[in-house]
């Protein structure tokens, strides 16, 4: 007689177990914010196809212009490229978090002076004058042996995310400018 309350017991604290397990297993606003950045940093760091997309329709047009393979040049560019997650700061109650990332990339402000200072000294350096197209190709062959020569720097992001009334969070639109910036140092 006395078994059944003893079972009765085991059953609740199991019960009570399996509630609260489940309960830790629903992610945390941090780890939803850290899956989001991964996925969104790896996408560059992978060279992913939309990544090229991307880029293709901002520069393509420039980079046909001068020669240069669009997916020969993001290669370059993000030779080196990885990141860092550091601290995930959530105010549940503002519904604002921010997130830490140390991006380490080449900084196309360093790329583009170098480049200015090797094509002068390569225009300088020819022959009689040359067309325009020369010049072009000349500049576009310049433009990727700055970018395969430099060398990728830690910078640091704060990333800004924010919930809406349905408590979903997504991440700020200021995010695409701050990455933007990232790779401008």
């Amino acid at each position: 007689m006395k078994k059944k309350p003893l079972l009765a017991l085991m059953l609740a604290v199991v019960v009570a177990c399996l509630i609260s397990l489940s309960g830790c297993g629903d992610p945390t606003v941090e780890q939803l914010i850290n899956e989001d950045l991964i996925n969104q940093l790896d996408e560059i760091k992978n060279n992913d196809e939309s990544f090229l997309d991307g880029l293709d329709k901002a520069a393509g047009k420039e980079f046909k212009r001068v020669g240069i393979n669009t997916e020969e040049y993001a290669k370059s560019y993000l030779e080196g490229f990885d990141y860092k997650i550091g601290d995930i700061v959530v105010d549940e109650d503002k519904g604002t978090a921010t997130a830490e990332v140390t991006v380490s990339c080449k900084s196309m402000a360093q790329i583009q002076g170098d480049f200015a200072t090797k094509y002068q000294e390569k225009v300088a350096a020819l022959d009689g004058s040359p067309s325009e197209d020369e010049l072009y190709k000349l500049a576009g062959q310049v433009m990727l042996d700055v970018t395969k020569a430099a060398k990728p720097k830690d910078t640091k992001v704060i990333f800004k995310y924010s919930a809406n009334d349905d408590n979903e969070w997504s991440g700020d639109d200021s995010n695409i400018s701050e990455m933007m910036s990232a790779l401008q140092r």
